[in-house]
C-alpha cells in the first residue's frame, strides 16, 4: 500500500454541495492509498469531476471499529435510507476498500451515476477487485452501456465465479444484449448459488422464455418446481426486456414475437443476433436491482 500524506488537501463540503445538489462532500479523485490523518470522508487531491486524484485505500482488513461502522451503514442501506447512509459514511475515515465501495455504491443509489462511475473506476484502477468491477459493471447497465457492462461483469466473474450476485447481473446484462443462451446459463448458475432467490428466479424464467419459448419454460418448471404465478412474473420480465407491454398486446401476440425471436438460427457458431422488435412500450426502469444492497453479498428480495 502506498502511503500518501493528505494533510491540507481536503476541500470543504460546502463547495461540493453546490456542485452536485445533494449533501455529498466530494473532496477530490485517484488510485493512491491513504492512511488515517484525522480527516473524514473520501479524500481527493484537487479539482472536481474528472480532475484530481482519489486517494484510494485498497486494504481489505477491517478492524472491529470498522466493522461496527460498516454494519451501521449497511443497516441503513437495507432500510433504503440511502441519503442518511451516505451522510453517515462521509463522516467516517475511509480506512478500507469497503468504505470506498460503499461510497461509490451509495452515489449510484442517489442517482449520481457519473460520480459513482468515477469512484468505481478509481477503485478498479488501484485495486482491481471483483467488488469494484461488479459495481462499475452495474453502473454501466444503468447507463445503457451494455457491452461494457458485460465485459466488466465477466472480469468480475473470473475473480469470483461462485458469487451469485455477479452471475445474476451478468445474466441480466446478457439478456439486454439479446444473448439469451449465455444469459440462461449464467442465471441458472446464479439461481443455484443463491439457493433459489426470488429475484434471480424471475430473471432465469425470462432468459429461458426468450431463449426457447414456452417449451423451455415448461422444461425449467419440471426441473425446479415453478408455480404458474412465478412463470407469469418471469414472462412479464421477458416482455419488458424485449420492449413489449402485455397491457397493449395479448399474451399470445407477445409469445409469438418472442418465440420467433428465440428461433432465429445461430450464425458461425455464435449466438443469434437479436431480432429488432418494434418497441410498443419501452419501460424506463427495467433494471430491477441496479446495485446490490451490499457489494459482494446477497441482495434482499422485494
Amino acid at each position: 500500500m502506498r502511503v500518501v500524506n493528505t494533510s491540507g488537501k481536503w476541500q470543504g463540503m460546502a463547495a461540493k454541495l453546490g456542485a452536485i445538489g445533494i449533501g455529498l462532500a466530494l473532496a477530490g479523485c485517484s488510485s493512491m492509498a491513504t492512511t488515517g490523518t484525522g480527516s473524514t470522508g473520501p479524500a481527493k487531491t484537487s479539482g472536481a469531476l474528472d480532475n484530481g486524484v482519489y486517494l484510494i485505500n485498497c486494504s481489505e482488513v477491517t478492524q472491529p471499529e470498522h466493522r461496527v461502522e460498516l454494519d451501521a451503514i449497511d443497516a441503513a442501506m437495507e432500510d433504503r435510507q440511502y441519503y442518511a447512509a451516505l451522510a453517515r459514511l462521509e463522516g467516517l475515515s475511509f480506512d478500507t476498500q469497503a468504505h470506498w465501495l460503499r461510497w461509490a455504491q451509495l452515489l449510484g443509489q442517489v442517482d449520481q451515476l457519473d460520480y459513482s462511475e468515477e469512484v468505481f473506476r478509481a477503485i478498479v484502477d488501484e485495486c482491481n477487485s471483483y467488488q469494484a468491477l461488479h459495481g462499475l459493471g452495474v453502473v454501466q447497465v444503468k447507463k445503457d452501456n451494455t457491452l461494457e457492462a458485460i465485459d466488466l461483469l465477466t472480469k468480475a466473474k473470473s475473480q469470483a465465479p461462485a458469487n451469485a450476485d455477479i452471475r445474476n447481473d451478468l445474466g441480466y446484462a446478457l439478456m439486454r444484449a439479446g444473448r439469451y443462451d449465455r444469459a440462461a446459463f449464467e442465471l441458472r448458475t446464479a439461481y443455484e448459488l443463491s439457493r433459489g432467490r426470488a429475484s434471480t428466479r424471475q430473471n432465469l424464467i425470462a432468459a429461458y422464455y426468450l431463449n426457447g419459448g414456452h417449451a423451455a419454460v415448461k422444461q425449467l418448471q419440471q426441473q425446479i418446481n415453478l408455480t404458474e404465478e412465478q412463470i407469469a412474473a418471469g414472462k412479464r420480465q421477458a416482455s419488458q426486456l424485449a420492449g413489449l407491454s402485455f397491457e397493449q398486446q395479448s399474451d399470445s401476440t407477445v409469445s409469438r414475437i418472442l418465440e420467433a425471436q428465440s428461433e432465429q438460427p445461430a450464425r458461425g457458431g455464435e449466438l443469434s443476433e437479436p431480432v429488432v422488435i418494434q418497441t410498443l412500450e419501452r419501460l424506463k426502469e427495467s433494471f430491477q436491482q441496479p446495485i446490490p444492497q451490499r457489494i459482494g453479498e446477497s441482495t434482499r428480495d422485494e
